[in-house]
């Protein structure tokens, strides 16, 4: 038990620069909002030794505000984005957060899910 205190202790000390995209855990999404990285929820990783801690992507601010133009039936052609955009829209898509679809042989996304609407305008109008 002790050990589990000085591991944790140590994960809080370090202070390391997260890359775009990357999945972090921590207790709350709070404690990550820096560098112009927004946390976005992934999942409880089961595999966490202290169980308490949640799995966080980190999404570059840009791309956070590039979210929100998801609104309504206005789609947005994956050519639009990078790579690791794509991936993360696919992911963002099969949790049903935005809408997919194949239009002219390319996918389109649209149609934010309004709960993370509201969560990313929250995360965005607090500053670093």
């Amino acid at each position: 038990m002790n050990g589990e205190k000085k591991s944790k202790e140590k994960l809080k000390s370090r202070k390391e620069t997260v890359a775009p995209f990357a999945i972090v855990h921590a207790e709350n999404g709070s404690e990550l909002c820096k560098d112009n990285l927004v946390p976005i929820y992934e999942e409880y990783d089961k595999r966490n030794l202290f169980g308490e801690e949640k799995a966080f992507r980190m999404v570059p601010r840009k791309f956070a505000t590039n979210l929100l133009k998801f609104e309504g039936n206005a789609m947005i052609p994956e050519d639009y984005f990078t790579e690791a955009e794509k991936r993360f829209l696919k992911d963002f898509a099969k949790k049903r957060y935005v809408k997919s679809a194949k239009v002219a042989g390319k996918t389109v996304y649209f149609d934010l899910n309004s709960k993370m609407r509201r969560y990313l305008i929250n995360v965005l109008t607090h500053r670093n």
